[in-house]
């Protein structure tokens, strides 16, 4: 439905204010109706002239799924059906919790012709989003009237981890790994293949058969052991739910964490398995490997939230030893309290480490080591410093318990937890800990 634009609203004001001369001359009141039925007379013509919501074509081109707290671009294509030049106003209905910029434009398109526009979106949380319709509004060649209606573009995407950002890190360890085994270094207990002996190898890996048959001296090549299992036990309770730097929670680096180790396992021939556990375990995915696998493991983990409620680790331990007999290296994203608080967690750990290659992995918070150690400019920063050197004390109280039961414990700030545990994974497979 037409409507008329500021433009004819301020044309009708302008000419109803000489009706204040109507006392002095009669003949104003006629004028100011004369003025008045002109600008409605054109701002009809107007109406008549403004393109019908069957003249633009448009659709919405992004990459799915989107990329969690990360600049994603997203590209409006448009395409006018109209005989005349189309001026026209967009607006694009990003979902509320995606931070978007440039969504809202101006555009003149000629008869016939297309345009593409770019913005970037950027998703404050993992899960499910909702892009709403695209909104446009067209203004007639006077100025004098508009058309708004909305082009049907909803729908819903899945909000993932930054996968690209892990697959950089990882990346690089990959590359590094390539390079020490180059210079000779080698690890695992896996034969890999025979080769040459260069300056600096081991002389306890020499074949000495080999070297006999070649006339020349062979050296084996071992390599980490392929097929083993990797379970990532995530505490979607409250241990993890707290908000660091940038709006992020604890669960959203441990998320990032585990499918980084997840990639890195998968490069190697691993399988790896999820637990997800608050209250009651959410949700098992079964080891997994290759792309599959880790596909099934992103599908899974997207979804994880952390809610305020403690973890019941009971419940985990019992989906993984249901599941997995075998020894394989458990990874437990949590967070470490008081040694009572925690004393939970070291039962379970504990229990888990008869069998199984144990590591808790402890997301810290760089906040607090660094109230803990300012220099307090006043009372209230002392008291803080005191209190945060209490908390942390305590957390190394149940790090050395944990320790104390067979159980690896690990903590890094968020900043570098990614880094932190993918070394911890490729020590344990250097050294053919499983």
């Amino acid at each position: 439905m037409p409507s008329p634009t500021p433009r004819a609203a301020l044309l009708l004001a302008l000419g109803a204010l000489p009706a204040l001369l109507a006392l002095a001359a009669p003949w104003v009141p006629w004028f100011v109706a004369a003025l008045d039925l002109a600008v409605l007379s054109l701002a009809a013509l107007d109406a008549l002239l403004l393109p019908g919501v069957g003249s633009l074509e448009a659709s919405r081109v992004l990459r799915e799924p989107l990329s969690a707290f990360a600049p994603n671009p997203v590209a409006l294509t448009l395409r006018s059906r109209a005989r005349r030049r189309l001026r026209l106003e967009l607006a694009d209905a990003p979902p509320p919790e995606l931070d978007a910029e440039g969504h809202r434009r101006r555009l003149d398109l000629p008869p016939g012709g297309s345009a593409t526009l770019e913005y970037r979106a950027t998703p404050r949380r993992r899960g499910e989003a909702r892009f709403g319709d695209l909104h446009a509004r067209a203004t007639g060649p006077l100025g004098l009237a508009r058309r708004q209606w909305r082009l049907p573009l909803a729908r819903t995407v899945s909000v993932y981890p930054d996968l690209r950002g892990l697959a950089a890190a990882t990346g690089a360890e990959r590359i590094e790994e390539g390079r020490a085994r180059t210079r000779g270094l080698q690890g695992g207990r896996e034969f890999a293949a025979l080769r040459p002996y260069l300056p600096g190898d081991d002389l306890r890996s020499v074949d000495w058969k080999a070297t006999a048959r070649r006339g020349a001296p062979v050296v084996r090549e071992w390599q980490p052991e392929r097929n083993q299992e990797v379970w990532l036990l995530l505490d979607c309770g409250r241990q993890l739910s707290a908000r660091l730097g940038g709006g992020r929670t604890k669960l959203d680096h441990a998320v990032d964490a585990a499918l980084a180790v997840a990639r890195a396992a998968a490069l190697r021939g691993d399988r790896t398995g999820a637990v997800l556990f608050g209250a009651e375990v959410e949700r098992v995915v079964a080891p997994g490997a290759g792309r599959a696998g880790l596909g099934a493991l992103a599908e899974a983990l997207h979804r994880a939230e952390a809610r305020p409620e403690e973890s019941d680790y009971g419940a985990a331990l019992g989906a993984l030893t249901a599941r997995q007999r075998r020894r394989a290296l458990v990874l437990a994203f949590t967070d470490l309290a008081d040694p009572d608080t925690s004393a939970p967690l070291r039962e379970c750990a504990a229990q888990l480490a008869r069998r199984h290659l144990v590591l808790v992995v402890a997301v810290a918070d760089s906040e607090l080591f660094e109230a803990a150690t300012a220099r307090p400019a006043g009372t209230e920063q002392a008291y803080a410093r005191v209190a945060a050197e209490r908390i942390l004390a305590e957390r190394d109280l149940a790090a050395a318990a944990l320790a104390a039961a067979g159980v690896r414990v690990a903590s890094a700030p968020a900043r570098g937890l990614v880094a932190m545990v993918v070394d911890r994974y490729l020590e344990v497979k250097r050294r053919g800990e499983l």
